[in-house]
């Protein structure tokens, strides 16, 4: 064996060790997957001090298809809004809105353990952020923000010799205000999503070789796990 050979090996039997002594410390060479539905490692959730750790969760809870966790990122009173092209489909028009009782029935099935859905990817691209202090300005639990985000959603559902991919592209906008029910550990404001609305603005978006790809909106990608 020659030095270059025999160096590289010890170098690897170290990292070995280190990584067995390490114990609770997450592998940083793990594959992607796996966990509690689909995600790497471990779930990382934040205190919701902001809009943009709610907007955390939530897209965390889709990777790792945990209902709770996304019903957690939502009011009481929370609606989702759906695109106008949908509502007014001639063939198979969506209802205007929907409440959080319908978003647990959705999710519960597309996470759920009995569903076909192999794996979730939601990413988020911020577009804008747009605040609202509210009728009373001096007031802050009736501030408001609405972040315009580009949400590529896909849902991942293994058919025989191929990948069936759910997938939708679009601008949605988000609404949060203060959770009024919930503060933080140390008596910190919490935000909630009490708005989702999926918008009209849609984009074009690549899928990798080798896949079968189904391009639609949030809104009706959601609805259909409504049955």
């Amino acid at each position: 064996m020659t030095r270059r050979h025999t160096r590289i090996l010890t170098m690897l039997l170290a990292l070995g060790l280190i990584l067995t002594m390490a114990g609770g410390c997450s592998n940083p060479f793990a594959p992607p997957g796996g966990g509690g539905g689909g995600g790497g490692g471990e779930a990382s959730y934040r205190d919701r001090l902001s809009p943009t750790d709610a907007l955390h969760n939530l897209d965390t809870a889709y990777e790792y298809k945990n209902a709770d966790e996304y019903l957690a990122c939502l009011a009481e009173d929370f609606i989702f809004y759906t695109a106008e092209a949908d509502q007014n489909d001639p063939q198979n028009p969506l209802p205007e809105d929907w409440d959080k009782q319908i978003e647990r029935g959705i999710h519960e099935n597309m996470f759920g353990d009995e569903t076909d859905v192999d794996r979730i990817t939601l990413t988020l691209t911020n577009q804008s952020i747009d605040y609202n202090s509210g009728a009373d300005p001096l007031d802050p639990s009736d501030d408001t923000y609405a972040y315009v985000e580009a949400v590529d959603l896909r849902v991942y559902i293994p058919i025989p010799g191929d990948d069936l991919i759910l997938l939708a592209t679009a601008n949605n906008m988000f609404v949060f205000g203060v959770d009024p029910n919930e503060v933080g550990p140390n008596g910190e404001t919490l935000w909630e999503v009490k708005e989702w609305h999926d918008l009209d603005e849609r984009s074009g978006s690549l899928v990798s070789e080798g896949s079968t790809a189904e391009s639609t909106s949030v809104g009706r990608l959601k609805a259909g796990f409504l049955e």
